[in-house]
């Protein structure tokens, strides 16, 4: 569209990295959840390594993990 045939802006798509970003935190999520089950560490490099995500991003996945309140022997998962 351009704004000279219909009056409105060009519309513009996002590079698929970013519409990507959208669907992975649950993978993510679930990823940290996997390793948590299994007593695998929760060390940002390992998180990292195969999502090549920022430290904040980590931090984030773990946050939402913990708000999930899972329990495995008493212990809440992510903490």
């Amino acid at each position: 569209m351009t704004t000279r045939e219909f009056d409105a802006p060009a519309s513009s798509t996002r590079p698929a990295s970013s519409r990507q970003d959208r669907r992975r935190p649950i993978i993510r999520v679930a990823w940290l959840l996997a390793r948590s089950i299994r007593r695998e560490p929760l060390r940002y490099e390992h998180y990292a390594r195969r999502f090549g995500g920022s430290p904040y991003a980590f931090q984030s996945d773990l946050a939402a993990l913990r708000r999930a309140n899972i329990y495995r022997a008493g212990k809440r998962l992510g903490s």
